[in-house]
């Protein structure tokens, strides 16, 4: 391989009011297990897009790889894992050690890649990826079909490749494997040796000097502006008040003590200039999210399971689920999360087994694992009649979305975008209940720490699938874990 070298490029959508890159020049070893990380809106997508040729700005780069994307686009769901694997002329003998790398067996090789969970598919997607050893994977947030087992699997097997990208807000998971980090921040693009905690810590570090530097230098202008008022004044006055040369030699002295503290001062506030501009600054989310108040209770299950072909989907489970309570449905892949969900909901009809009182309120703030469906499907100007679409865009702003792209069509949007909008919808009226099926999914950390307080803040009663255990802990005191029923 080589050295993937980029210069001078620059790049801006049609519409919107400020370019993602400008003038970037840098370059990166094609050896090295590179993690991409920033904001949403940053331009993650977009630079790998301009690294494949599918987005074309000013500047040139130089590559001497073969890039393939994750993940892959125009996958058909009929095809058996072995032909997906082998369709870019790999042998059967190479798909297969690539699969059991990481972690499936041979014998899904004759399955149909549409009967796969989103986890497995993520898993076999990995895997092309990687069945030509001379190719560039370039690996667009591969954890969000993925539990917290699968993306340790992932991590492991991506720890003994080389040569790729691979975006991801999922910190923990990205420091299982990187060795270089490229950071899309505020001010600029970093690319630095070693982890993304690493990272993170040498920039806390700058970040504490910038804040420390700030305060300084707004002290010292302070003291500066007085300093030089006081010798203006002085001056004026001796000019007013006398009219001999000695007088006036005084006063022109005190002018030019004024003048040494104003361009002093000068200089301070452009030291301060651009200073903070690379400070990531997050406020609390302002919503109309119910408390939960009272303790009514809106669900209770006994020796309860869901039936599909007869068959249950998870081992018999019992909960009895509160208004004003916060619990996370947990489980492996595969094991009936969102179908039970999707059951309590009415949105699909499943038989079950065993006793179940559902008393949930018809006012639900529903977040889908779908979400991009449902942003394509809003009726925005009836947000607009109803009074809301302000509140949905102040949300997505405090979430870091930028007010010009608010401003571009929702087509246009990131997944992290499209995601805070789904999000905003949920928030922006006073529901009774808050139904979240995998909120943190391609949404930055920021954005999950907000959520998080907002929850612990408001407590709204919630029901919720994830698999980011962090956010989990934080936010959620129940925990109901599923385990997929054994034939």
């Amino acid at each position: 391989m080589g050295t993937i070298q980029i210069q001078h490029l620059s790049f801006q959508y049609p519409g919107a009011t400020h370019p993602l890159f400008t003038d970037l020049s840098t370059n990166f070893d094609s050896h090295w297990k590179l993690g991409l990380i920033g904001r949403n809106g940053r331009g993650k997508t977009t630079f790998l897009n301009l690294l494949r040729g599918q987005l074309t700005g000013t500047g040139t780069i130089t590559a001497p790889v073969t890039f393939n994307y994750f993940p892959a686009e125009d996958i058909d769901p009929t095809l058996t894992v072995m032909q997906l694997m082998t369709a870019t002329g790999a042998a059967d003998w190479q798909a297969t050690i690539e699969l059991t790398k990481i972690g499936l067996p041979p014998a899904w090789a004759t399955r149909q890649f549409g009967s796969l969970s989103g986890g497995e598919q993520t898993k076999v997607l990995l895997a092309r990826g990687f069945v030509d050893d001379t190719a560039f994977p370039l690996i667009d947030e591969p954890t969000n079909h993925l539990d917290l087992a699968g993306r340790t699997v992932v991590g492991q097997y991506l720890r003994h490749k080389r040569g790729f990208i691979c975006v991801s807000h999922d910190e923990h998971f990205l420091n299982l494997f990187v060795d270089h980090v490229m950071a899309i921040t505020p001010d600029r693009v970093h690319i630095v040796a070693g982890t993304v905690a690493a990272w993170r810590a040498d920039k806390a570090r700058q970040d504490q000097a910038a804040t420390a530097k700030n305060a300084q230098l707004i002290t010292d202008i302070h003291h500066l502006t007085r300093r030089a008022n006081t010798q203006r004044g002085w001056s004026e006055r001796r000019e007013r008040e006398t009219h001999d040369a000695s007088s006036r030699r005084s006063a022109a002295k005190l002018m030019r003590r004024a003048k040494v503290f104003e361009q002093r001062t000068a200089d301070r506030i452009a030291e301060r200039q651009g200073l903070l501009a690379d400070l990531e600054t997050t406020t609390p989310l302002t919503t109309n999210a119910t408390p939960g108040q009272g303790h009514r209770l809106l669900l209770s299950a006994r020796q309860f399971s869901l039936l599909r072909a007869k068959v249950p989907l998870f081992d018999p489970l019992e909960i009895d689920f509160h208004q004003g309570e916060q619990l996370a449905i947990l489980g492996p892949n595969g094991s009936g999360k969102t179908s039970l969900i999707a059951s309590l909901l009415g949105h699909t009809s499943l038989e079950h087994t065993g006793h179940l009182q559902n008393d949930l309120p018809a006012n639900v703030g529903y977040l889908a694992q779908n979400f991009h469906h449902v942003i394509r499907d809003v009726d925005w100007s009836e947000l607009k009649a109803n009074h809301q679409l302000t509140t949905v865009w102040n949300l997505m702003h405090q979430l870091g979305v930028s007010r010009s792209r608010l401003r571009a069509p929702a087509s246009e949007w990131s997944m992290g975008e499209a995601k805070k909008a789904a999000l905003a919808l949920t928030l922006c009226r006073p529901h009774d209940l808050l139904v979240w099926d995998e909120p943190t999914n391609y949404l930055d950390l920021p954005a999950r720490d907000q959520l998080a307080t907002l929850v612990q803040t408001v407590r709204p009663s919630l029901l919720m699938i994830d698999h980011d255990a962090q956010f989990v802990t934080t936010t959620c005191p129940h925990q109901l874990t599923l385990t997929p029923y054994q034939h």
